[in-house]
């Protein structure tokens, strides 16, 4: 360890146990929120994996201490709810702008059932939200939009938010008690920036100084991945193998090192967790996932579901897979095997990485600004928060057409997944 990353520890660790900052916060610490002294005990280590000679080179950096530490120390902001609360009728009428999903997220705030975060900032001024609905400790932890070109699941979302806020506004009495039970946590679009550009066009974009806007014709805007600072956020996520390549393995051809206007391609960052996108899902899971339920990364390409990691146990792989199972079971979605899963090519750091290891207990280390564990090939990783990590693609392909969603909502079942993941016993 550096002497730089040796006083930063040290400082972190020396701040946040003598300061009351977090519990001086009304409301802030509860059993579905991550107390922050405690996570400095608990997820944080200065040890690293043994088995580092499998590593051929690391071509993104580590999330950096100053964010690591910025990331413990600063809070969101809680939305304060004013107002009456007036029942939303979308059922995918027209294509939502961003301001529009902002407007409803803070009409669904004025309910008692919902606590409305304002998470981070993008560098194109938009706010990400964070919104929990419900009483219960099982947390169902649902997140959509992460690249821009996959608008569908934001919508179908919020369809599904107005549907069970209306229901409980107007008093059914079965919504009410399964919200008494169970807690949503859902962040309904990641990449706002994203989501509006690809919707809306380079008209939309505020800054003109960003990358998006200056490559924009070059971009094959159909398929855009990145945010607007050119990232791939599913691949900036700090987990164990992120923006590294194993020595026996080859680099994927969708693996990009630099920012790209090429369609398909996935540039992680210069470093990890560098993005405000990333920056709030960690938040959001960080605060969650000690009492998660059930993870679903909604994505949109293809009617295909992704579950289980071959880096990590087999418990909590075939929970993955008998969850993946379920949804299929409703949705005919083809439910694919670990081998979809690649492990040390280049194309790791994604929302699933990331949430995986959390339940299984991986920490991050200040050596290589990663989650880790005891090894990066063997690492005897044992289940400890018992949820299960999904990717589910919606759709067939990127799309803007309203129709489509509310086929797939309606016709694909979509809409009954979600409200019977209400009843919080679906895994059997």
């Amino acid at each position: 360890m550096t002497g730089k990353i040796l006083k930063y520890l040290i400082f972190l660790i020396l701040f946040l146990t003598s300061s009351n900052i977090f519990d001086s916060r009304d409301n802030y610490i509860s059993r579905n929120e991550v107390d922050m002294n405690s996570f400095i005990k608990d997820m944080v280590s200065d040890s690293i994996e043994s088995d580092t000679d499998v590593i051929d080179k690391y071509f993104t950096e580590g999330m950096s201490i100053d964010d690591i530490k910025s990331l413990l120390t600063n809070r969101p902001k809680d939305i304060k709810s004013t107002g009456k609360y007036e029942p939303i009728y979308y059922d995918f009428s027209n294509m939502l702008h961003y301001k529009d999903i902002e407007e409803m997220l803070y009409n669904m705030n004025r309910l008692d059932i919902v606590n409305l975060e304002q998470l981070y900032k993008t560098v194109d001024d938009r706010y990400i939200y964070g919104i929990e609905i419900g009483k219960g400790n099982k947390v169902i932890y649902i997140d959509a939009g992460i690249h821009a070109g996959e608008v569908g699941n934001t919508v179908i979302l919020m369809q599904f938010l107005s549907e069970i806020l209306n229901e409980y506004y107007t008093g059914n009495k079965d919504i009410i008690n399964k919200l008494n039970n169970v807690k949503l946590a859902i962040i309904p679009c990641i990449n706002p920036d994203g989501y509006e550009i690809y919707n809306f066009g380079k008209k939309s974009i505020n800054n003109k100084n960003l990358w998006i806007y200056e490559n924009y014709d070059k971009l094959n805007i159909e398929h855009l991945k990145s945010n607007a600072n050119g990232v791939d956020i599913n691949r900036n996520f700090p987990s164990q193998t992120g923006g590294l390549l194993f020595k026996k393995e080859k680099i994927m051809k969708s693996v990009a090192f630099d920012k790209s206007t090429k369609a398909g391609k996935h540039f992680p960052g210069y470093s990890l967790g560098s993005e405000q996108e990333t920056k709030s899902c960690i938040y959001f899971m960080l605060k969650h996932y000690r009492n998660m339920y059930a993870y679903i990364d909604m994505h949109s390409q293809g009617r295909v579901i992704y579950n289980g990691k071959p880096n990590l146990s087999k418990e909590f792989n075939n929970l993955s897979r008998k969850f993946a199972k379920y949804i299929s079971s409703y949705n005919k979605y083809k439910v694919h095997g670990l081998s979809a899963e690649e492990v040390g090519r280049g194309n790791d750091g994604t929302a699933t990485d990331f949430m995986a290891e959390l339940a299984h207990g991986f920490k991050f280390c200040l050596k290589t600004g990663r989650l880790c564990s005891s090894s990066y090939i063997d690492n005897h990783a044992s289940l400890m928060y018992n949820y299960p990590v999904i990717t589910m693609e919606s759709l067939t392909t990127y799309t803007r057409d309203v129709e489509l969603f509310k086929t797939e909502y309606y016709d694909k079942k979509l809409r009954d997944i979600l409200y019977d993941m209400l009843d919080g016993n679906f895994i059997k």
